[in-house]
C-alpha cells in the first residue's frame, strides 16, 4: 500500500511482488468497498472470516450418530468403507443426512491424530496402511528410502550384469504369517550360492544387523555389492554399506526381473518355508540347513553342478589370488 500511496501503478507493484496485476486489483476491490485506504490488518481479518465460512463442515464428527455407526462397523464388524456406505443407503433411504461416501470415511480415518482410536480404525482396513496412497508415491509410507543416483540399477556396472565376477549378491526378505516375521535371503549372482539370515524383526535396524551378521563371515573378495528392492527395511543401507565396505544398488520399482536370481531362489525356499508360517520359530541353524540343502542341489545352468561346488571353486581361486597378492 505504501507504493500505491507514492503513485506507483499496480503493474509495477505486481512486478516487485512477483504477482499478477489482476491479483492485486482483486485484492484492492475486495478490501476497499467504499474507496477508503487499504488496510492490510483489516484485509487479513476479513480473509480469515471468509476462509472459515467457506469450509464445508465435516459430515463425520465425534458424537454424531452417523459417526458412531461408521466407527462401530469399522472396528467391530471390520466392514470396508464401501460396504458401510452402501449399507447406510439401504438402511436410510430418503435420508441424505445419513448417507456418506467411502472417500469421506477414508478421510475421517486418516484425519485422526495419532492415538489408540486411530490405530484401531486403520487396522480395521484391509491393507491397514498407516498413510494413504499407493506404495512408492511421495504421500505414502513407502517412500522414505533415499537412494543416490549412482545406486540406481541403471548405473550398475556391466561386470555385475554379466555375472563374470563372483561377490555380487541379490538380497530380499521372505515374510511370514500376518506379515509379522521374516527371513533374509542373499544369493550370489555368479554361483547361485544362498545365505539365509535370521531376522529379529522387520525394522531397518534389525534387517541391517541380520544381513551384516551373514556377510561378515565372507572374505572381502566375495563381498563386493548387493542389489535390493526399494523396501523401507533398507533405510539404513548407508550404514550397512559402510560397515561391510561394499556397494548397494537398488532395482527400479515394480521391476522384479532386475533381481532375477533372488526371485528364483525365493520360489525354491518356499518349499521349506511355506507362506503362512511363523518364521520367527526357525533358528539360524535350521536356516543354515535349508540353505545347505539348496546349495547342494545340482543346477542345470551349471551343467548340473551345485552352487556349493561353484562357490568352492571361487573360494579356492580367490584365496590363491589373495595369497599371491600378499
Amino acid at each position: 500500500m505504501l507504493e500505491r500511496q507514492r503513485g506507483a501503478s499496480l503493474r509495477s507493484i505486481a512486478e516487485q511482488l512477483d504477482r499478477s496485476p489482476s491479483t492485486l486489483c482483486r485484492e484492492l476491490k475486495r478490501n476497499q468497498p467504499d474507496k477508503r485506504a487499504y488496510c492490510a490488518t483489516q484485509a487479513a481479518k476479513a480473509y480469515k472470516i471468509r476462509r472459515k465460512s467457506s469450509v464445508k463442515p465435516r459430515k463425520l464428527s465425534r458424537g454424531q450418530t452417523l459417526c458412531d455407526i461408521v466407527e462401530s462397523h469399522l472396528i467391530s464388524r471390520r466392514w470396508s468403507p464401501e460396504q458401510i456406505s452402501g449399507e447406510l443407503r439401504n438402511s436410510f433411504p430418503g435420508q441424505p443426512a445419513m448417507h456418506v461416501s467411502p472417500e469421506t470415511i477414508y478421510t475421517h480415518i486418516y484425519a485422526y491424530p495419532k492415538g489408540e482410536l486411530r490405530k484401531q480404525l486403520v487396522q480395521s482396513l484391509r491393507r491397514a496402511k498407516s498413510k494413504r496412497g499407493p506404495r512408492g508415491t511421495k504421500d505414502s509410507c513407502y517412500s522414505s528410502l533415499k537412494v543416490a543416483q549412482d545406486q540406481l540399477f541403471a548405473n550398475r556396472p556391466d561386470t555385475i550384469n554379466t555375472r563374470s565376477i563372483a561377490g555380487h549378491w541379490e538380497g530380499d526378505l521372505i515374510v511370514g504369517a500376518m506379515n509379522k516375521s521374516c527371513v533374509g535371503t542373499l544369493v550370489e549372482r555368479k554361483t547361485g550360492y544362498l545365505l539365509l539370515s535370521k531376522m529379529q524383526g522387520k525394522s531397518a535396524q534389525r534387517v541391517r544387523e541380520g544381513f551384516e551378521s551373514s556377510m561378515e563371515a565372507l572374505p572381502k573378495f566375495l563381498r563386493l555389492s548387493m542389489t535390493y528392492d526399494r523396501g523401507s527395511e533398507m533405510a539404513q543401507h548407508p550404514l550397512m554399506s559402510k560397515n561391510l565396505d561394499f556397494k548397494i544398488y537398488f532395482a527400479d520399482r515394480c521391476a522384479p526381473w532386475q533381481r532375477g536370481s533372488s526371485e528364483n531362489i525365493n520360489g525354491l525356499i518356499r518349499q521349506f518355508l511355506p507362506k503362512g508360517e511363523d518364521l520367527s520359530s526357525y533358528t539360524q541353524s535350521e536356516l543354515d540347513h535349508i540353505a545347505w540343502l539348496l546349495n547342494t542341489r545340482p543346477r542345470k545352468r551349471y551343467d548340473f553342478k551345485s552352487p556349493q561346488h561353484m562357490m568352492e571353486r571361487e573360494l579356492e581361486g580367490g584365496l590363491i589370488s589373495v595369497a599371491l597378492d600378499s
